[in-house]
């Protein structure tokens, strides 16, 4: 019983990776856009929205993350 806990605890802190990735893509991808914005106003609408839906994309798989790491924990 104490290894079946062992081997939740390592997942769930695998689960954690996604979470810190998210978190440094979301910082590119925020400083990506400051740049394109400085350098090209006029397309400051368009590339907001592609920006958004990255991040969306990114959090995505963060709350996914979530999900997996609470149902493995749970079992």
């Amino acid at each position: 019983m104490l290894l079946v806990l062992a081997v939740k605890v390592l997942v769930l802190g695998g689960c954690m990776l996604p979470i810190a990735f998210g978190v440094l893509g979301t910082g590119i991808l925020f400083a990506g856009y400051n740049l394109a914005v400085s350098r090209n106003p006029e397309e400051n609408e368009n590339m907001f929205n592609s920006t958004l839906m990255g991040f969306a994309l990114m959090e995505t798989f963060i709350f996914l993350s979530f999900v997996v790491g609470y149902v493995i924990y749970a079992m």
